[in-house]
């Protein structure tokens, strides 16, 4: 069976209710008729403005619906959707453009004195798409397209075009280091990944299967996305939402607060939220301990995250207060997921970064590049056999890396070392890119920042190596602390579970933990602080 996403979208919106929300933003409620008939809209002037199947179309949008009407417009015209960072400075969105050669941006109006800015300098793309924020039909400038004009002229009918798996999108990702990159996905290998998840009851053989299980399922999820849509996480939970056959509440503010997301959930009877991690898990359950019995949180069946590490206590916080809720955290990447699943429920909470193997999921000899044998106990590089992503856009020796042939099998090998232990359980040990070398010993970041957030007074960390005479590189914790924060008590519980050469030679404090919109670290920043900063007990 070859996926097609939009061949699926196509075959939910005739077998569900016309009036059933499909997206709801606040008080803008777009039902799947109207939802379906505005992305074949879009789809449809998309191809008469001259764009064809592989040509690149970019989305630079906050989380509002246009974005997943762009999206979704862009799969059913098998174009290729790509995410651009809103964050980005012109220079930064310029090199996004630029790599991937975008023939087309649908942007949002907040952002016209970004744009145009861009003109100039982007010459390869042919159409600018301006997306109205308040869903009012403006008169386009010269050189524009209004995104509202399109989406509301014409009946809305499906595009009579043959369309196939290897139809894919482009995820940029801004990473830890270096500049971002894109995976490309072909959706009918990024479909087989979805169907590999524990969520999943009943895994339809073909499309008409599937159609017919969206029919006859009369409580279809409603999913928020909590992080940002030009972010995998968030978008890939959407769309997977849609094509079910549910649909996608937006929170209405631009920036997360945990007392609206909770608000929502009680308003639009949300029954999935999608994090990325502590950094929206924290702030979560800070919120309900701060009023609890607050909100109605009844119809709430699922927390899931993937990106990002979701820690042990955070995870058993939630549970107290929701005790009915399920918590399905997702060992992935954007080259490949689906590597493991950890689940969490009242009655049991794995440890920290301790994840069930995916089935398809291997470890790897980094010395030798051998495979392991599958199911025995050791250390080594996380990957997993295909469906995975295509490779990395336009970048042969990238893709070469991380996409390796071993044993006639292709393998993704996104650069994280995990341990198998005996009882077939993945732990997460770090990425291997951003180890710290301190006396010939290799310290991963991520082990550290987990046993420094679990410390009195520590509400976020980041650890990075700076220069150090004796040892090389010496190990600097960036902290957000509170007024509990004792750097005695804090060095003695580190004690209790790290190796000496893996404790901070000193603590940096700041305001707030340099990080991504999505809740990543952005480490690049923090190396950054470092260096221009002398040890000091406090910023």
């Amino acid at each position: 069976m070859g996926w097609n996403y939009g061949d699926i979208l196509d075959a939910v919106a005739r077998v569900v209710p016309a009036d059933r929300p499909a997206l709801i933003w606040g008080d803008d409620v777009v039902t799947w008729a109207a939802f379906d008939r505005r992305t074949n809209n879009l789809a449809r002037r998309m191809i008469e403005h001259g764009l064809a199947p592989d040509d690149r179309v970019a989305v630079l949008c906050r989380n509002h619906p246009a974005y997943i009407e762009a999206t979704v417009a862009a799969l059913k015209s098998r174009t290729v959707s790509v995410n651009v960072n809103y964050r980005y400075t012109a220079d930064e969105i310029v090199y996004v453009l630029e790599d991937c050669g975008a023939s087309a941006l649908f942007y949002q109006d907040s952002l016209d004195a970004t744009i145009a800015e861009l003109k100039a300098r982007l010459p390869g793309v042919r159409l600018w798409i301006r997306i109205e924020s308040d869903r009012q039909v403006r008169a386009a400038a010269a050189g524009e397209q209004s995104f509202e004009a399109w989406a509301q002229a014409g009946e809305g009918a499906p595009l009579d075009i043959q369309r196939s798996p290897d139809d894919s999108y482009l995820l940029y990702t801004g990473g830890t280091t270096g500049r971002p990159k894109g995976v490309l996905w072909r959706t009918g290998d990024a479909r087989k990944v979805q169907l590999e998840s524990p969520l999943i009851a009943k895994r339809p053989a073909d499309l008409a299967e599937h159609s017919a299980m969206v029919r006859d399922n009369p409580a279809p999820s409603r999913t928020i996305p909590a992080c940002p849509l030009m972010h995998g996480a968030g978008s890939n939970a959407v769309i997977g939402e849609l094509m079910a056959g549910g649909g996608a509440v937006l929170l209405p503010s631009d920036r997360f607060d945990a007392d609206e997301l909770w608000r929502e959930v009680e308003r639009t009877g949300v029954t999935r939220i999608a994090i990325v991690g502590d950094v929206f898990a924290r702030p979560m359950l800070r919120a309900l301990e701060a009023a609890p019995g607050r909100y109605d949180l009844s119809s709430l069946k699922v927390i899931s995250s993937a990106g990002l590490i979701w820690s042990g206590e955070v995870k058993a916080g939630l549970l107290a207060h929701l005790p009915k809720v399920t918590l399905v955290d997702i060992l992935g990447a954007s080259e490949a997921s689906g590597f493991g699943y950890s689940v969490a429920t009242a009655d049991n909470v794995p440890a920290t970064g301790v994840f069930a193997a995916g089935a398809k999921t291997v470890l790897i000899d980094p010395d030798t590049g051998a495979v392991l044998p599958k199911g025995a106990a050791g250390e080594g590089l996380l990957a997993r056999t295909e469906p995975v992503a295509a490779g990395y856009y336009r970048d042969p020796a990238k893709t070469a890396e991380t996409y390796r042939m071993i044993d006639g099998v292709r393998y993704a090998v996104p650069g994280d070392f995990a341990r198998l232990g005996a009882d077939g359980q993945l732990t997460l040990i770090g990425r291997g890119n951003l180890s710290i070398n301190t006396g010939g010993e290799k310290v991963f970041p991520e082990e550290v920042e987990e046993a420094l957030k679990l410390q009195p007074g520590v509400e976020d960390a980041l650890v990075v190596g700076e220069p150090d005479p004796t040892w090389g590189k010496s190990i600097v914790a960036i902290v957000k602390s509170t007024p509990a924060f004792d750097e005695a008590a804090v060095r003695a519980g580190l004690q209790k579970t790290l190796a000496g050469y893996k404790l901070p030679r000193r603590f940096l404090h700041v305001d707030l933990v340099p990080r991504h919109e999505s809740g990543k670290a952005d480490y690049r920043t923090a190396q950054a602080l470092i260096t221009k900063q002398e040890p000091v007990e406090h910023l």
